[in-house]
């Protein structure tokens, strides 16, 4: 326990450290600024909200319990969530030893204590982390149960917990019925009065919260939530991902109340939050009704992605983290890619072998991430059910540990056969996600990063490189700069530079062409002055580097093919221009040129593009033709 506990005590720390040095980790990323704001309005005073609860609610106040004790600080905070984080993978080691065995537990831990996305969700200001803990510990509680399955108080404490991790994620609702199902299969009454009163009692706050705030009063068990996602998941604009409507902007100080209105301006009356929240769940049911086929389709799809080792992020990405701010994530090594192959062995657990948690861990696993599946897929929202996966991996690892000293071939072939290479087909095929999307999104977080922490010209290469990442973020990112906060943040910045070298003798044309070619108005004197370094000095790199960039900037069509064309003739001997290369057109062998090898050539911007470019087997076909052609 000791070993375990400090592995995973360190990996947390430090990655929560090197996180909470690094711009991306000094700011609040959407879900995490509204929970941090919340947090700061409890610590103030203000308890209750304006209106029943539309995030899971029991977060905010968890937030603010360690605020309380640590401040508001991000860095502080990120290392207080790490540091509670470490403590999960102990509680699968007692839920294993208690309900499993104690191999099973040991490994269940070490799993754990060694698996990525808990490294990376712990010290996110994210409901996941906790939520994971939670879990956890509703785990080691059933265990309890399981062990005395006839006492009451064990099953109060199961299902209080369960109940708590209920208002952390809500799909866990499924498991109040399921555990009381449960009790009733393994003891009597008693224990599933228990866990029913438990479960109930948890919930019992939110409920009444939300009826007093609602007017009328209405009952709403956890939040108004779940119709929009389940729009989201399911709707017609539904692909598997986050994928708001057009009607919504997407941040959680905003898409309650466009939710809200868009829903009474097609129902053509005033609705209630409860309503609202049914209004949008008969709206993705529509959708199964009108097109069945194609719904059934999109849920299949939805498994793959829920399945696949692939981490989708929406307000993190962990790669980009990992590769930019916390390295210390590459050395949790475990992934669910891992996990699933051996949790599938874990199923086919002998009958001799089968305890009563055993059972109860199979219904409530496959249970969360099933409801997980039936709304839109990202990769922490698995993350709760990751203890219980951990657990059913263990047993499977001590299954096939049994079944080769008891020199069963049969049934070890037919486990690994049968069970474990499907899954590990499953989860390591390459599966189609928006890549371009994804990574042009990790990119505007480096420009809004960069700029909070003065770094202008790391900005410019967010902003370069986003741009290469295909025709859509290209047009995006061109119209961020027309006018949004980033836009004046950068405009700025370089105003403030420009003022500031003027005053200490000038500043260099080829600078100062690169800071005005990002702003919209002063594009035109940044070309002449393109123009003029080229006249001096054609076969100048950089300056053809600086040309290529911005062709990146320009709405012309053929734009891309001119950006090109410059950069190819600088990418020998400039890594700048040969890191938008290979964004343009994904391709690797550009990067492994043998003059790029010096310094620059192996930071951290090389490092992200290495990273896209890698990712190809993530890309749909159509894509890679295009570029193919390009």
């Amino acid at each position: 326990m000791l070993g375990i506990g400090l592995i995973g005590l360190a990996l947390r720390v430090v990655a929560a450290w090197q996180f909470g040095g690094h711009p991306l980790g000094r700011m609040a990323w959407i879900d995490e600024e509204a929970y941090w704001e919340r947090g700061r309005e409890i610590l103030g005073g203000r308890w209750l909200p304006d209106r029943p609860f539309y995030q899971d609610p029991l977060y905010p106040y968890l937030l603010a319990a360690i605020m309380a004790a640590v401040g508001t600080g991000l860095p502080a905070l990120r290392l207080a969530l790490a540091t509670l984080g470490s403590i999960t993978p102990l509680l699968i080691l007692r839920a294993g030893r208690r309900g499993l065995g104690k191999a099973e537990g040991v490994v269940a831990a070490t799993l754990a204590a060694l698996y990525g996305p808990f490294v990376f969700t712990d010290m996110l200001l994210e409901k996941e982390g906790l939520g994971a803990l939670v879990a956890a510990l509703a785990l080691a509680l059933t265990a309890d149960v399981a062990a005395r399955p006839r006492a009451a108080w064990p099953a109060v404490l199961a299902g209080l917990s369960w109940g708590a991790l209920a208002l952390l994620r809500s799909n866990a609702l499924l498991v109040g019925p399921l555990g009381v199902i449960w009790c009733l299969a393994i003891g009597s009454r008693r224990p599933a009065l228990g866990f029913a009163a438990g479960f109930a009692l948890a919930l019992a706050p939110v409920v009444a919260i939300n009826a007093h705030l609602s007017k009328p009063p209405e009952l709403i068990v956890t939040t108004w939530q779940a119709g929009a996602n389940f729009y989201i998941g399911n709707g017609p604009e539904a692909t598997g991902l986050i994928n708001a409507p057009e009607f919504v902007v997407a941040h959680p100080f905003r898409e309650a109340d466009d939710y809200a209105a868009e829903a009474e301006r097609r129902a053509g009356r005033h609705l209630s939050y409860g309503e609202v929240s049914r209004f949008w769940m008969v709206e993705g049911l529509k959708r199964w009704r009108d097109a069945p086929g194609a719904s059934m389709r999109l849920l299949g799809k939805k498994f793959v992605l829920l399945l696949n080792d692939f981490e989708i992020g929406d307000n993190h990405n962990i790669d980009l983290t990992r590769l930019v701010a916390a390295p210390a994530i590459d050395l949790a090594s475990v992934r669910f890619g891992w996990l699933l192959p051996l949790a599938a062995i874990g199923l086919a657990r002998p009958k001799a072998r089968r305890s009563a948690f055993w059972w109860f861990l199979v219904l409530s696993t496959a249970a969360g991430l099933a409801s997980t599946a039936a709304f839109f897929v990202v990769g922490r929202y698995r993350i709760p059910w990751v203890p219980g996966l951990a657990l059913l991996a263990a047993g499977g690892i001590a299954d096939l540990a049994w079944l080769v000293r008891e020199r069963r071939r049969r049934g070890l072939v037919a486990r690994v056969l049968l069970l474990g290479l499907p899954a590990a087909v499953l989860a390591w095929r390459p599966t189609p996600i928006p890549a371009e999307e994804r990574w042009a999104f990790a990119e505007r977080r480096l420009v809004v990063a960069s700029l909070q922490a003065g770094d202008l010209d790391a900005a410019i290469d967010a902003l370069d490189d986003g741009r290469a990442l295909g025709p859509e973020p290209m047009r995006r990112f061109n119209e961020m700069l027309a006018g949004s906060q980033e836009a004046a943040e950068l405009a700025e910045s370089i105003r403030s530079r420009l003022a500031l070298r003027e005053r200490f003798g000038g500043t260099p044309p080829l600078l100062r062409a690169r800071w005005l070619r990002v702003l919209p108005s002063a594009r035109a004197e940044a070309r002449r002055l393109l123009d003029d370094a080229l006249a001096a000095d054609p076969l100048d790199p950089r300056a053809r580097t600086e040309l290529g960039a911005w062709w990146l900037g320009s709405s012309d069509p053929s734009a891309r093919d001119h950006a090109a064309a410059e950069l190819r003739r600088a990418a020998a001997t400039d890594p700048a221009a040969a890191i938008l290369l290979a964004l343009l057109f994904r391709d690797r062998s550009i990067l492994d040129a043998p003059g790029l090898g010096r310094p620059v050539a192996k930071g951290v911007r090389m490092r992200v593009a290495r990273a896209i470019v890698r990712e190809e087997g993530f890309t749909t076909k159509a894509q890679r033709a295009q570029r193919k052609n390009h």
